[in-house]
């Protein structure tokens, strides 16, 4: 198989963002670019140039509107990118994979094999009440963090060093019979607080999904957007965008971190054969 370079990666990423664009744009869905994306296209005007992943964000309203349309596609935006529900991935949340690729997260330590994709983040409400939201956020985090364990802990474990870990996986392992269960429990929950807290009329969001109380924000924030270049393209980002990055990295975002800390992700991707 023949390897795929980051820019080659980045390229593959920027294309689906352009048709999850295009298709939100169409069916009058809300989006924004979010997280390293959104960083980068202020900082940048496209990729972060180590970054090798990309995330946008949708209000829950929207996200819901979009997978009940993008199923009666079979899940296909077109005919190779598809939309990983959380059911079959090892994350609390969707993506839009290219089903060309191969990417190998992990490769070292517990290979996961997956497409190269972007990530669709989920806006939620939360009461106003910091206390009331804290409880909820870290009720989905504990949730999210069991899921992780039934998915990838369980196998990754036993090949480790620790030989308590080794112990743990291998009694838990036989009880284990629905590897969703957590993430079951957690669309439950986040259901019920979407119930409660509809996003359209609260105060703050977050991502609820990753049980993030730490990245809480102001829902104006998000209220509407405006169009910013990233690489050849215009984008929707939102028309908070400085107050919610301060949020993420801090006060000094538009400063690069220097080079010991310009991470990438830990992946292998090839083209499919």
């Amino acid at each position: 198989m023949n390897e795929i370079t980051l820019r080659e990666q980045q390229l593959i990423m920027l294309d689906i963002l352009k048709k999850f664009a295009e298709f939100c744009e169409e069916n009058n869905l809300r989006y924004f670019l979010d997280a390293g994306t959104l960083l980068g296209a202020i900082r940048h005007k496209g990729f972060i140039p180590w970054d090798n992943d990309a995330d946008v964000c949708m209000p829950r309203p929207d996200l819901d509107r979009f997978v009940t349309l993008i199923k009666r596609q079979n899940y296909m935006l077109s005919d190779h990118i598809v939309l990983e529900r959380p059911e079959d991935t090892l994350f609390p949340y969707f993506k839009l994979g290219d089903t060309r690729t191969l990417m190998i997260e992990y490769p070292e330590s517990n290979p996961v094999e997956c497409y190269v994709y972007i990530d669709i983040f989920c806006k939620d409400g939360l009461p106003d009440n910091m206390k009331k939201a804290k409880r909820i956020c870290n009720k989905s985090g504990k949730l999210c963090l069991w899921n992780w364990f039934y998915k990838y802990s369980l196998k990754a474990w036993p090949k480790g060093h620790s030989f308590i870990k080794k112990i743990v996986a291998c009694i838990v392992k036989p009880f284990v019979r629905n590897k969703n269960r957590a993430l079951l429990k957690q669309k439950e929950f986040i259901k019920k607080v979407n119930q409660k807290y509809p996003y359209e009329t609260c105060k703050y969001v977050t991502t609820l999904s990753n049980g993030e109380f730490y990245r809480m924000c102001l829902k104006s924030n998000f209220d509407d957007y405006i169009k910013h270049k990233f690489e050849d393209e215009m984008f929707r980002i939102p028309v908070g965008y400085e107050n919610w990055l301060t949020v993420l990295y801090g006060n000094d975002y538009m400063v690069p971190p220097p080079k010991e800390k310009q991470l990438v992700h830990n992946v292998k991707v090839y083209w499919r054969e």
